[in-house]
């Protein structure tokens, strides 16, 4: 079982890269809430994080979605024992049959959504499909080559249907990159789904509720993804909560990820990104003679520009040496997904011109030139989330011409830049620059409009 693999093998794996920074970290482990430094908490093995990385990072995306499926049944059948779900749903089989069954329509419902149909009230093909699932023997397929993925075939995970997916972050994404802005929601029965896009920040909210028989259960996910910061970081926080209900017995596992991106001076990521989880389970309720358990995992790894991995560190309370095993293989292989899904959208964000600001100060005009005067054009791009010196470089080239010039006309200058700029022969005449910036805060652009007199004087 892929699970299994993943969590007892402990090879060496890769190890640090020479291109990292000291301990390679790129300044935002904390951002979690520490977890490593408190006195309740043991370490984890550092080779122990470093290998359950390693073997994360190598499954295809289909074997990733497999071992997500089989770890998520478990651990939640496992957290079933002590919150006494397994007890109010009435035994092992029935818990895990409700379970398996809430999560396939979790899995359908992402699917529906990823194919444009969730929120129409149209059903996608693999709507239409047999049951995947013996509803007797939850994870197992009623056949083998009936389609599918292997993350199917192992049953249902909750997490593929938790719309933490790539079809979602695509959806905001290619607004955000198309200029939009502000607050867009769409219903259905179960899920809410709410996008918030400005220039500096995109938002992304679901709640799904799903009910069957005694059984409720609530998924509940967020990413707030910025602009680069000061230092060419892009810091990217989600979080995704799983609740499971019935009668007196309460479980809940919540997962918070920081993935920290770099950017260099062309705008462009440089590979290097650390990805930092906690995986927190509580239980409830002691009143009904139910455990009242807490437990919590932290790990943390970065990828280098090199795609070597290093700089691992794990810590954990509130469980046995066993149970962290099963929670920071669930941790890894989520955050995993996790950034699969945002790393190939943040160059598509950085690329969108919106996170800096560009200003221009003409030494004379822009309007109402004489014909052939030179003008000075200092173009000053500002981070427009703080609103500091960009850096990078600008680029100036003609959206129309009209007979004008500009000597460094497609030349990436050293910003603050300033372009010569000799206005047309003729009167009556109008031209459009476009300038663009580019550096470790994103890109920016301008449309600058110069034009000539209308007549001699």
């Amino acid at each position: 079982m892929l699970v299994i693999l993943f969590l007892t093998a402990c090879g060496n794996g890769g190890r640090d890269s020479d291109d990292s920074d000291g301990d390679g970290s790129l300044g935002g482990a904390g951002g979690l809430g520490g977890g490593s430094g408190s006195s309740g908490d043991a370490a984890i093995d550092s080779d122990a994080v470093l290998d359950s990385a390693m073997q994360s990072v190598a499954l295809s995306d289909e074997d990733l979605s497999a071992a997500i499926a089989a770890a998520d049944l478990d651990l939640q059948m496992a957290l079933a024992q002590k919150s006494g779900l397994r007890t109010e749903l009435g035994g092992d089989e029935a818990t895990r049959a409700m379970l398996a069954a809430i999560g396939f329509d979790m899995e359908l419902a992402a699917e529906l959504f990823a194919a444009g149909a969730l929120f129409d009230g149209q059903d996608p093909q693999s709507a239409q499909k047999k049951p995947l699932f013996d509803m007797k023997k939850p994870g197992a397929r009623v056949q083998a080559d009936d389609g599918g993925s292997l993350g199917e075939a192992f049953g249902a995970g909750w997490l593929g249907g938790s719309l933490f997916n790539g079809a979602f972050v695509d959806l905001v994404v290619r607004g955000y990159s198309e200029g939009k802005s502000g607050v867009e929601s769409q219903v259905s029965e179960e899920i809410t789904a709410t996008a918030g896009l400005s220039d500096t920040l995109v938002t992304i909210d679901a709640t799904a509720i799903f009910k069957l028989q005694s059984l409720s259960s609530t998924i509940k996910t967020h990413s707030g993804i910025p602009c680069p910061d000061a230092n060419g970081l892009v810091t990217v926080n989600s979080s995704l909560d799983i609740t499971a209900q019935a009668g007196n017995a309460y479980q809940n596992v919540g997962f918070r990820f920081e993935l920290i991106a770099e950017v260099d001076d062309d705008a462009k990521l440089t590979g290097k990104n650390q990805l930092t989880s906690r995986t927190q389970n509580h239980t409830a309720d002691s009143s009904q003679g139910y455990d009242t358990t807490d437990g919590t995992v932290d790990i943390s790894i970065t990828e280098f520009s090199d795609g070597k991995f290093g700089d691992a560190k794990g810590s954990y309370q509130g469980m046995t040496e066993k149970e962290m095993l099963g929670w920071m293989g669930m941790g890894m292989l989520s955050g995993e997904l996790y950034r699969r899904q945002l790393l190939p959208h943040l160059q598509t964000m950085l690329e969108a011109g919106r996170c800096v600001n560009i200003t221009v100060e003409p030494s004379a005009g822009p309007l109402n030139l004489d014909p052939f005067t030179n003008v000075d054009l200092l173009t000053k791009p500002r981070a427009k989330i703080d609103s500091k010196a960009a850096h990078g470089t600008v680029q100036a080239s003609f959206k129309k011409n009209a007979g004008g010039s500009i000597l460094e006309s497609g030349e990436k200058v050293k910003a603050d830049a300033t372009f010569h700029y000799l206005s047309p022969s003729e009167h009556e005449q109008t031209e459009v620059v476009t300038f663009q910036a580019r550096s470790k805060r994103g890109t920016g652009k301008l449309d600058y409009t110069l034009t000539t007199s209308p007549h001699a004087d």
